[in-house]
């Protein structure tokens, strides 16, 4: 955040003007609307440029994390193509072993044989 915010902070003084908050927020994933952004200027009271210890008190108190489960169900929207409500275990055995993090084929295998409680394969 802080090399976010310093990329913002143009004359180098440690501080950002309010005009410059939703484009920052967006930049980290924020994504705020419109109406959302006057909405955190006007009850911040945001009129004149601010530093970055203000910037974290506004990131926590107005950037809500997406919750992980409506992660996960997006992700799994991505293999399941046909919308069926399920994902094959081949698709899923070759993102989860072929991404950055990869799992072993036995990790995968033992994930999804516990999973069903199945025990071990």
């Amino acid at each position: 955040m802080k090399e976010a915010f310093t990329l913002f902070d143009t004359d180098g003084d440690g501080k950002i003007a309010p005009s410059e908050l939703g484009i920052l927020m967006c930049s980290l994933e924020g994504n705020p609307t419109h109406a959302q952004l006057k909405s955190i200027i006007a009850k911040e009271k945001l009129k004149a440029p601010f530093d970055f210890p203000r910037f974290l008190d506004l990131m926590v108190k107005h950037m809500k994390p997406e919750p992980f489960d409506q992660q996960l169900r997006d992700a799994f929207k991505v293999l399941d193509k046909e919308s069926t409500n399920f994902v094959f275990v081949a698709d899923l055995r070759h993102i989860l072993t072929s991404i950055k993090e990869k799992l072993e084929s036995s990790e995968f295998g033992d994930m999804v044989f516990k999973k069903n409680g199945l025990g071990t394969h």
